[in-house]
């Protein structure tokens, strides 16, 4: 029974083998908080989620997350059972990780150090997350996120980021994916619907946000709160090559809402059909294909920061 220590699961390989260099440090600084805690180290992809489950099922209820987004997020879906989180539970994360997106707007420093300090003590923040069903491999799948999740354009490019090497870390290996990816991508044809509503049109992307920032630092959705209990949805509407390389500075600025083609609403339910193959990116991890419909779950996640 562990009763009131703490299991931190470490990502090794996050930022090209940053983490890894960093943990004997944050583990002294850790320890030197007066956390009490069992650490494992990750050795392959999901196992996040499967050590978090163990550690749930053993009865550990504070969980910290070293390492990226895509940890965080297989932390996540160890610790939702049967489509709840335990109300005793909390999680806290300290970066290290490509990408960290989540982070920019939690409140939780951004040096995996400063993080580190921080995990004993802070406050609890209750946050939505998201709900995922989809498509994968030919199976009903489901998953659940707590930042952001995409259909199209950005999924291919999580797929080509995530089929390449992350050792660089942060925003390059996302740009370089993007530019690969514009010039064989096609807009698809999709039908949405969201809290009684339908529309449909040819999309190259539709984005699902509890929180602002993906892609390594793009600010896709600055109205987005993760804590309102509902959904921003932005629709990247029929853009050319050359609309969206125009446009690519003003989705890391949070201008872009107000181009033509670009829709903004927010829905606590919506579902997403495709006539192309549509690939779903959450957390900058692909996890399936359209069709597939996203659910807000209110408060569903202790955050500890």
């Amino acid at each position: 029974m562990a009763g009131q220590e703490s299991k931190v699961i470490v990502n090794p390989v996050g930022s090209g083998g940053r983490v890894r260099r960093l943990w004997p440090e944050l583990q002294q600084v850790l320890r030197e908080s007066g956390l009490e805690f069992s650490a494992e180290l990750t050795e392959r992809p999901w196992h996040a989620a499967e050590i978090a489950r163990r550690a749930l099922d053993q009865g550990f209820r504070h969980f910290v997350a070293v390492g990226g987004d895509g940890t965080v997020h297989e932390v996540l879906n160890g610790l939702v059972v049967d489509g709840t989180i335990d109300p005793a539970v909390s999680l806290s994360i300290v970066t290290g990780g490509t990408g960290c997106d989540l982070v920019r707007i939690l409140g939780v420093p951004r040096d995996p150090v400063q993080a580190a300090r921080g995990v004993a003590g802070g406050h609890v923040r209750r946050l939505d997350i998201g709900e995922l069903h989809c498509q994968r491999a030919g199976k009903p799948h489901r998953r659940y996120f707590v930042n952001v999740a995409g259909l199209g354009f950005d999924g291919e490019v999580c797929d080509r980021v995530n089929r390449s090497s992350k050792a660089i870390g942060g925003t390059i290996p996302y740009l370089s994916s993007l530019v690969f990816t514009l010039f064989a991508y096609r807009n698809k044809d999709v039908v949405l619907k969201f809290d009684g509503q339908s529309q449909s049109g040819t999309y190259n992307s539709v984005v699902v946000c509890n929180g602002q920032y993906f892609g390594g630092g793009m600010w896709i959705c600055p109205p987005a709160v993760p804590d309102d209990g509902i959904f921003d949805v932005v629709i990247l509407k029929d853009l050319n090559n050359l609309e969206f390389l125009a446009n690519v500075s003003r989705v890391y600025k949070g201008t872009h809402l107000s181009h033509p083609k670009v829709q903004h609403f927010q829905a606590a339910e919506i579902s997403v059909e495709s006539r192309q193959r549509m690939f779903i990116q959450a957390e900058g991890e692909v996890v399936g294909e359209a069709p597939a419909t996203f659910r807000i779950l209110p408060s569903a996640l202790n955050l500890r920061v």
